[in-house]
């Protein structure tokens, strides 16, 4: 009786170790998979919400005040200067496309308060926040992707641990 009893507490310890260690090796194949196929869809939805979060940062920045007539469009009074706005912008973008934002926005025009005047064009036409994530083409890795819009291709990068748009062709 003990003999079986030993064979048996035996034989359940080997088929426990055997079941972990698959369970390990599906774990891993399961990860290695997930790599291999590029975007999921965590990523993807990752991705596209930095664009558009993106772009409503700049919409903080250059289209959210108006001067005392109510009218003409102002720098956020809390972004006024380049330094500033850029650093600001920095944090959704890579240095150069806030500069370049800015570039686009920035007038020599100041009110009689001297606030700056900004341009009222946007500089995202047609404007992202308009679509979906389904209207659009996400192509890339977990790294490195490209969002399609009807008239604009936005690179999305990784860096230091958080998604950023590091250009924005048009």
């Amino acid at each position: 009786m003990k003999k079986i009893f030993g064979l048996f507490v035996a034989f359940t310890l080997v088929l426990s170790i055997v079941g972990c260690s698959s369970a390990d090796n599906n774990k891993e194949e399961n990860k290695v998979e997930e790599k291999a196929a590029g975007l999921t869809e965590q990523i993807e939805s990752k991705v596209y919400n930095t664009v558009r979060v993106a772009e409503l940062k700049v919409n903080e920045v250059f289209h959210k005040a108006v001067a005392a007539d109510e009218e003409t469009p102002i720098i956020n009074p809390s972004f006024a200067d380049e330094a500033t706005a850029v650093g600001f912008l920095s944090t959704y973008y890579s240095e150069e496309v806030a500069k370049e934002i800015y570039s686009h926005y920035a007038t020599a025009d100041k009110t009689a308060e001297g606030q700056m005047i900004v341009k009222a064009d946007t500089y995202f036409t047609p404007s992202f926040l308009e679509t979906t994530q389904d209207s659009v083409t996400i192509e890339g890795d977990d790294k490195k992707s490209t969002v399609k819009t009807d008239g604009i291709t936005y690179t999305v990068e990784l860096k230091d641990e958080k998604y950023i748009v590091t250009g924005v062709e048009k």
